[in-house]
């Protein structure tokens, strides 16, 4: 018991600091929609919730390390689903999920695809237990609903949760009413909000133009940090063994998605599948030490290697007003993201001359695009450029 709860306690840790990296990195245009409950893409359950603490102080905080705790802790599911394993089997499987590349790199990222991810490894643990099924057939009801409720990459997994309902008590019609109707209400939802629909169209266009091999490259670089290429090999492999059509197919449609709407954060998607194809019974691990080993390595040499999203000028800027002890309308001249919204103290709107006299800042993104006269306007309207921002910077003098 003593070395369980040691264990908890370190995954809890490993957790926070996953948080405070991201915390560090700052919040990103994604994050903080969602962090808002800004009403696209997504549907409106995990955003609604979050958005219920805002306003909290650390809010920011609180979710990274929520995110990051349900994505890590989650290794007791896959130490459950190699119960029937060697020791040092389940343990290669628990390290294996571990340290995949996209846990490495996204545990304490505010992203609906980390939630999709856990939600995903759940329902594979739910099928290694058909006893819970048949026992406890609401509980892939319920959690059908949410995952997708909580993000449209939920139905990527439709395959899966279509086999969990065959493995339920419920009666044909039953298991068919459970497994639609969610789906229309989603639609219903989806018809009843433009943002969503137009954020759709524009998922559906991301792949337009690139070639194959540009397609199939992106797409292998997802399969490769979504497993740290150990566990996708013995992940895919255990799949075809085992003849696991439901869990092979799902893959497929997550590998279709990720073709057509290339999102390094999708990455994850691939890791519940991966481990679930690896912990069935027909495929052994040789060696386990080894593969564990490798994964080590390769899981490390992703996280250090692939770059995280840049730093974005919103929390320096913040951290200037703050300084001067000034808040108010912040103007931005050229594209910015929901990071703005969600970390400056007054409105920010785009960027008008008339608007100069009450703003606090002007940001001109990229640089260059505000013109000489904007420039002298600001100059006499007591700004002062700050260098070294990436972007340009202006700041209202603190009033005495």
């Amino acid at each position: 018991m003593l070395a369980r709860i040691l264990t908890i306690v370190g995954l809890q840790g490993f957790a926070v600091l996953t948080a405070m990296l991201h915390q560090h990195l700052g919040v990103h245009t994604d994050e903080a929609k969602y962090l808002l409950n800004i009403p696209y893409p997504h549907p409106p359950l995990m955003r609604w919730i979050m958005g219920l603490t805002d306003g909290w102080q650390h809010q920011e905080l609180f979710w990274r390390i929520f995110f990051a705790s349900c994505l890590i802790q989650c290794v007791w599911l896959v130490a459950d689903m190699a119960r029937n394993r060697t020791r040092e089997e389940r343990l290669t499987l628990c390290g294996l999920w571990l340290f995949t590349g996209a846990l490495l790199l996204q545990a304490g990222t505010l992203m609906m695809a980390t939630i999709t991810a856990v939600e995903a490894l759940f329902l594979c643990w739910m099928l290694a237990r058909p006893e819970l099924l048949r026992k406890w057939s609401i509980l892939i009801a319920a959690l059908w609903l949410e995952m997708l409720f909580v993000a449209y990459q939920g139905t990527l997994f439709a395959p899966l949760v279509w086999l969990a309902l065959q493995k339920s008590n419920l009666s044909f019609s039953k298991r068919l009413t459970v497994f639609v109707v969610p789906i229309i209400l989603l639609a219903l939802y989806t018809l009843t909000n433009p943002l969503a629909v137009a954020s759709l169209g524009l998922v559906g266009g991301m792949g337009r133009g690139a070639d194959v091999s540009e397609i199939l490259l992106h797409t292998f670089k997802l399969w490769l940090i979504g497993g740290s290429g150990v566990l996708s090999i013995l992940g895919l492999l255990g799949m075809i063994r085992h003849r696991h059509w439901a869990l092979f197919g799902t893959f497929l449609l997550v590998t279709i998605y990720c073709g057509v709407s290339y999102r390094e954060y999708y990455a994850i998607l691939f890791a519940p599948l991966f481990i679930a194809g690896a912990a069935l019974p027909s495929q052994k691990i040789a060696s386990p030490a080894f593969h564990l080993a490798l994964q080590m390595v390769i899981g490390v040499l992703l996280f250090l290697y692939i770059p995280f999203a840049p730093l974005s000028t919103a929390r320096a800027v913040r951290a200037a007003l703050d300084d001067a002890g000034i808040a108010g309308p912040v103007l931005i001249n050229g594209s910015f993201g929901h990071e703005w919204q969600y970390l400056m103290p007054g409105p920010v709107r785009k960027y008008n001359r008339e608007e100069v006299d009450s703003a606090v800042a002007v940001i001109c993104s990229p640089p260059g695009v505000c013109v000489e006269a904007d420039h002298r306007l600001m100059d006499e309207s007591g700004f002062r450029m700050y260098p070294g921002y990436g972007d340009e910077v202006w700041i209202r003098n603190q009033i005495p």
